[in-house]
């Protein structure tokens, strides 16, 4: 059963840390782990896997990639909704075992010369961009990207810090929230993240390599305004998730 759902090959990875709360956004759980057997799955940026509890268990949840292929753990930010899978990974603690599957998909990050990159994140959908800006500290590369990055509240940034150190290696952040209109305080975009929000800040969007991550309405959406601008569907890669 579990090879008809695709979650083999799997391997056990043990739990070796727990970040609730601050720094990340209150509702966001990071998970760190490291393979029991020591022999880590390799992927590319942008890649998921499913994690469940148990080996005959149907019951499983495919998460976005947020760490480094080149860091010897796994890290996944998930939103922990009280719904049936989290409200068991809630219980979860330092030292516990989970079931990962390979990691797969086709949402990957491939960075070439001559091409800028264009992220396009909404709400957790920021997880596998993580893992791409990791990636390219790591291997001390150099990139022209823009990072929009749309969410409720201004505290659901996950990480800022962590981002705003990425303008080291070429990142422009454009945060949005789409809750907080009343918030004075409040200096970013409002509003979800659309076509002339984009045209604000990025002069040459057309050549770029556009990454964009979230709920299927806001990939439909932003897809369509992407293409009526002459963006090719070539250029864009997409991870969605939810219903």
């Amino acid at each position: 059963m579990l090879g008809k759902m695709g979650l083999k090959p799997f391997s056990i990875y043990e739990i070796t840390e727990l970040t609730h709360g601050e720094p990340d956004s209150p509702r966001i759980v990071s998970f760190k782990m490291r393979p029991v057997d020591g022999q880590r799955f390799d992927f590319v940026p942008g890649m998921f896997s499913s994690l469940f509890l148990k080996p005959e268990d149907k019951l499983f949840r495919s998460y976005s990639i947020a760490s480094s292929p080149n860091e010897d753990y796994m890290e996944f930010m998930i939103e922990m909704i009280n719904g049936k899978f989290t409200s068991l990974l809630a219980n979860l603690k330092v030292g516990d075992e989970i079931y990962v599957s390979e990691p797969r998909g086709a949402f990957t990050y491939q960075p070439d010369s001559q091409h800028s990159d264009l992220f396009l994140a909404a709400g957790i959908g920021i997880a596998p961009f993580f893992s791409m800006l990791r990636f390219l500290r790591s291997r001390n590369l150099k990139r022209n990207i823009y990072l929009f990055y749309s969410i409720k509240h201004k505290e659901d940034i996950v990480n800022s810090s962590e981002l705003q150190s990425y303008e080291d290696i070429g990142l422009k952040l454009v945060y949005t929230v789409t809750r907080d209109h009343g918030d004075n305080n409040w200096n970013g975009e409002r509003g979800r993240i659309n076509m002339q929000m984009i045209k604000n800040h990025v002069e040459d969007f057309a050549s770029s390599t556009v990454y964009l991550c979230g709920g299927i309405k806001f990939v439909k959406d932003i897809v369509e305004e992407l293409k009526s601008e002459g963006i090719k569907d070539e250029q864009i890669k997409r991870d969605i998730w939810g219903e």
